[in-house]
């Protein structure tokens, strides 16, 4: 008598993965954002290698969960109950890398700017265009202690989501200094156009007063001479 066989069992479906899913697909959607600004500032940037290796191994990861899913052939090690799980929150962390590798450009590219704005003009333009001039540039200073320490700490599991959003604080502070840089751009020109329409006519009197010193300074040894003979 042949012993009825177990009923085949049911292929897990993406169902029960959804609120994994949901936290991958929230959290790419927050780091494409960093990415396309990161590209937006530095066209160069869009040939970042990590930030492209770590999308790369993020897509892998997923395509893993959605072979043992849907496909026709289960991958090795898909009868793991958490391989689905753990293979997403694996992508997850790529995402995560990908995010801050972004900002990390994001971070260099602005302060090169920053730098290139600021080298145009005299400190004393800056400070009389540009009130609070030396405040922000303390609070930026402050800014690269802070993201040596985002950078430090962006492997910390428990801590990343956290680390993240200081890190983009800390961003958003350094983009609103640029953005409100550039729109002091005409106010630094114009000053530092009259300083230096200021500095001209100061060389032509010192120069005129000059002139006048050493034309009066002749008449007298002259006059002197002559009296003297």
């Amino acid at each position: 008598m042949d012993l009825p066989s177990d009923p085949p069992q049911e292929q897990p479906t993406l169902d029960q993965d959804i609120p994994d899913l949901r936290a991958l697909a929230d959290l790419y959607v927050q780091a494409k954002a960093l990415i396309l600004y990161s590209e937006e500032v530095d066209p160069d940037s869009r040939s970042n290698l990590q930030v492209i290796k770590e999308l790369r191994d993020a897509l892998d990861h997923l395509m893993r969960v959605i072979v043992a899913r849907v496909g026709s052939q289960a991958p090795a090690g898909a009868a793991d109950p958490d391989y689905a799980s753990r293979n997403i929150h694996k992508s997850i962390g790529h995402i995560y890398r990908a995010a801050f590798d972004a900002l990390d450009g994001t971070i260099l590219s602005l302060r090169v700017k920053i730098t290139q704005v600021v080298d145009n003009y005299p400190l004393e333009v800056l400070n009389q265009v540009i009130p609070n001039y030396w405040d922000i540039k303390r609070k930026l200073n402050e800014l690269s202690g802070q993201v040596t320490e985002h950078r430090a700490r962006k492997d910390v599991g428990a801590e990343i989501g956290a680390t993240l959003d200081g890190y983009v604080s800390d961003v958003e502070v350094i983009k609103r200094f640029y953005s409100e840089l550039l729109s002091y751009g005409p106010a630094l020109d114009e000053y530092a156009a009259k300083l230096a329409q200021q500095e001209r006519q100061k060389s032509r009197r010192d120069w005129l007063i000059a002139l006048g010193s050493a034309v009066i300074s002749g008449l007298l040894v002259a006059l002197g001479s002559y009296l003297w003979f």
